[in-house]
This record gives structure tokens, sequence and C-alpha cells, in this order.
């Protein structure tokens, strides 16, 4: 009996010890690595799209179980214009990029292949979809370990409160398709419009030439 209540005490504490490790690098409000904090002098990770998104499918699982995390697909998905079956959605992006855009999984932080990208003129995309989401004038250094943009084109993106983990997060989707993009945090202050825009570099895509005219900008919530 003695060694049981103490294999039982270890596998408690065991438990306790690995949520707290699951837990920590989870979600875009979250501990920054050193390497991507604001005037670290290290670089970031070398892109491997990969190990970035797949890493972070059995911390969603686990927490999935947890606080009641959905799957995604058809079912969590707004109404917009572009519509296609989660079958066709399989085809057309990678199991990656599928499971962030279709079942809003997330990057590990630093190490997405536009957090400390920086042009000086071009646009980003949805990826799934090309439809155009955010100017390079409107992505900024924010240390949080994804890309951040403070205001997007008008109708490029959409918004929907989402309530899981515990805490009230404003999701932000590609207005055409309804791809999962991120979140927007508010009143941080770190430009004018006081929104950050955290979004997963997967979802995103950079195009250097110019945007398509008649593009306006604004905020989102």
């Amino acid at each position: 009996a003695t060694h049981a209540t103490q294999r039982g005490s270890i596998e408690v504490r065991f438990m306790r010890v690995s949520l707290r490790g699951v837990t920590s690098g989870v979600g875009p409000s979250l501990r920054v690595p050193r390497h991507s904090r604001p005037g670290s002098s290290r670089l970031s990770p070398p892109l491997n799209r990969n190990s970035s998104v797949t890493a972070i499918r059995p911390l969603r699982t686990l927490l999935g179980g947890l606080f009641g995390l959905g799957a995604g697909g058809d079912a969590n998905m707004p109404d917009v214009p572009l519509k296609k079956t989660e079958s066709e959605w399989k085809e057309l992006l990678s199991s990656e990029e599928y499971y962030v855009l279709r079942q809003k999984g997330t990057e590990r932080p630093g190490v997405g292949e536009y957090d400390s990208f920086y042009p000086t003129e071009g646009y980003f995309t949805c990826r799934a979809c090309d439809n155009p989401l955010y100017s390079a004038e409107s992505k900024f250094k924010s240390g949080c370990g994804w890309p951040a943009f403070d205001k997007c084109y008008k109708g490029g993106v959409i918004t929907e409160v989402d309530s899981t983990m515990g805490m009230r997060r404003v999701e932000i989707m590609c207005g055409n398709c309804g791809g999962h993009l991120g979140h927007v945090f508010e009143n941080e202050g770190f430009t004018p419009t006081m929104e950050r825009h955290c979004v997963n570099s997967i979802s995103v895509k950079y195009n250097a030439g110019e945007p398509p005219s008649g593009l306006e900008e604004a905020k989102a919530v």
C-alpha cells in the first residue's frame, strides 16, 4: 500500500509538471522565448515549418481534452464567400497549413517564416485563397513571437469572439475563405491603432508587388 501511495504521488507530481511545461508555450498571449524578445541579439532559429506546427499538435490534443477545444472543420467556420468541403481543403493545403487554417492550430512562437521579416513594400494575402489581408506597412515588431500587424484591409479580415482555454480572445479569420489567422489584441499601446493582429506565418503569404487597387486599411475591431 505504501509503494502504491508513493507511486500515485509521483504520477500526480509528474502530471503537474508536464502540464506546466505544456501550457507555458501555447497561445500568443503567453511567455515569449528569449530569442524573440525585442532587443535580443540572438537570431531566431531557421524556419522548419513541419516542426513549428506539428510540435504543437500533441499539446492541442491534450488541451482539447482539458478545455473542450473543437477539432475545427465546417461546423466552426463562418459564412464566407469562398466555400469548399474539408476534403477539398485537404487536397489544396499541406497538412500543416490545413491544421492551422482549417483546424485553428497555432505555430510555436519565434519560428514562423515571417516572424522577423519586415518588408518595406508589398502585402500579405491568405495562404489558402490569396485574399489580400495586410499591407507591408502595417507589420511591426511586437516581440510576441508571431507576426504582428496593426490594421488590415477592409473586409479582408473578419472576427469572432474565442472563449476557449478559459479566456476571452478575438479570433481573426480570412474574410473570403474563413481560414484561421490568429487573434487580435487591443489597447496594448504598440501603435496608434491600438490593435495587434497576432498572426500565424503559415496562414499568410507575402507578395512583393503592388496590392490590388482600391484597397483601404482599417482596424478590425
